[in-house]
């Protein structure tokens, strides 16, 4: 199928909802990815989605002590 043709059919609800996005690694992992932790900033949008979860979660809480990110 052409691109322009794919693109068309964005617009259309039954072709959407039987094509829908993959859900993001965020809304499926149960604990913090060590990976992000290491290349974040202690501000980073991800470091602070994830601190929340850090406070009541032990696993995770020690990922964040290991990269020096504090939960608090």
């Amino acid at each position: 199928m052409p691109l322009d043709a794919l693109v068309a059919r964005v617009r259309d609800p039954v072709f959407v909802s039987r094509h829908r996005r993959e859900p993001s690694l965020r809304a499926t992992s149960r604990h913090v990815n060590p990976v992000m932790l290491a290349v974040c900033t202690s501000e980073s949008l991800y470091v602070r989605e994830w601190r929340r979860h850090a406070r009541r979660c032990a696993a995770c809480a020690r990922v964040f002590d290991y990269f020096g990110l504090a939960v608090e």
